[in-house]
């Protein structure tokens, strides 16, 4: 009797699991479809302020009316915003080599690929949380700073902290909020003649009237490389190296660049006001310029005056040799942007793993994506191409 009433329950069940999972890939598919469109619909009205934008930026010596076009053509045709036209300087490229450029991976037609096959939303998590991604690096056998642990804003954190800053041997401590983004709210908490202070890009406050808005990762801030330092020894100078596995299981370097800060800044992201230039990844030099994040250009550091065409990054092999071995231990998502540092002895260390990497960052600073015929390749077998441009560029692969 009782097998008998249980299997009406069990097949009701088995109905509503196999219903479920119906309606999530319908949502998947339908509702993705309709997000797209109503992003790109909203997109359409930004075209008119930076146009003009574009017409202020002295630079910029298209007239009105080829910018208005070349406008439409990079947004219609390219499906990109116009934002990318001048971060790339397009007025000074040809519309025949536009195809060259993926353009930003946070655009709608080119998000929707990205998560659908390399970088997959499901395991974002790992990234997200900073706290588990360095405790995940490290039990994976990766160097990373001393890391203490996470404040809490619902705890004494101003207790905690003095704490650890009593435990730091350089009496300088990093805090990062712990799923913060480009930069964002990181402050330094150190002591200076017996006083402790949190220092922002804003000054420096004591800690005991420090407020702490949002729970944070604590790490020790290291000692870089003398050559890592030499164009900003406020900041700790990062590479950003942008890895991804083909289907044929080898791995790329989409890109990598050289990040430092500028001025008294103690980070290095462009939203601190940073700048960047690109690696060549094949010499293991920096090209010629470097930007800032409005697309500011400069042949020389803004604070240390030094150029930047042709600087050696210091212990490159193991810098790409790291970055690779990050990705090959997380092959489940198929394409990352670790933050990679030096320390004093030429040793990489882990900062952070970016689980999706700015690519128009990459083309600003190192160039269009396409121009490399192995990143072409990879981006077209897994049907990341997302306008006739850049599928009629990988077509003709098929010669070669």
């Amino acid at each position: 009797m009782a097998e008998r009433t249980t299997q009406p329950g069990r097949d009701k069940l088995r109905f509503l699991s196999k219903a479920l999972r119906i309606y999530r890939s319908g949502k998947r598919t339908l509702f993705a479809g309709t997000r797209l469109r109503y992003r790109r619909f909203w997109e359409f009205f930004t075209l008119p302020r930076y146009f003009r934008i574009l017409r202020a930026n002295p630079e910029c010596t298209r007239s009105s009316s080829g910018l208005a076009l070349d406008l439409l053509i990079w947004y219609f045709s390219h499906k990109t915003l116009p934002t990318h036209y001048g971060k790339y300087r397009l007025w000074e490229v040809g519309r025949e080599d536009w195809k060259y450029y993926y353009a930003s991976n946070y655009r709608p037609h080119q998000d929707a690929r990205l998560s659908k096959a390399v970088q997959p939303l499901e395991y974002r998590i790992l990234f997200d949380d900073k706290y588990v991604c360095a405790l995940l690096c490290q039990a994976l056998g990766f160097r990373i700073p001393r890391t203490y642990g996470v404040l809490d804003p619902r705890r004494d954190y101003r207790r905690q902290l003095q704490v650890w800053l009593e435990a730091s041997d350089a009496r300088r401590l990093i805090i990062k909020p712990l799923c913060g983004r480009s930069g964002r709210d990181i402050v330094i908490a150190e002591q200076v003649g017996g006083a402790n202070l949190i220092r922002s890009g804003r000054g420096a406050t004591p800690l005991d009237r420090y407020v702490l808005r949002q729970k944070a990762i604590v790490q020790e801030v290291m000692s870089q490389h003398a050559k890592m330092a030499a164009y900003s020894s406020a900041s700790v100078n990062t590479l950003r190296i942008v890895t991804l596995v083909t289907p044929q299981n080898e791995i790329l370097i989409v890109h990598a660049a050289l990040r430092t800060g500028v001025g008294p800044a103690f980070i290095d992201n462009w939203s601190a006001g940073g700048v960047a230039a690109g690696i060549d990844v094949e010499k293991g030099r920096l090209m010629k310029y470097a930007f800032d994040k409005t697309g500011k250009r400069y042949l020389a550091h803004p604070t240390s005056g030094l150029a930047f065409e042709g600087y050696p990054v210091p212990e490159w092999d193991r810098l790409r040799d790291t970055a690779i071995s990050i990705q090959k231990a997380f092959p489940f998502y198929k394409m990352l942007g670790p933050d990679l540092a030096l320390d004093t002895t030429g040793e990489p260390v882990l900062l952070e793993i970016n689980y999706a990497p700015d690519l128009t960052f990459g083309e600003q600073t190192g160039g269009p994506l396409f121009k490399n015929e192995a990143v072409l390749r990879a981006f077209g077998e897994y049907d990341l191409l997302v306008n006739k441009h850049q599928k009629r560029l990988y077509a003709g692969l098929g010669a070669r």
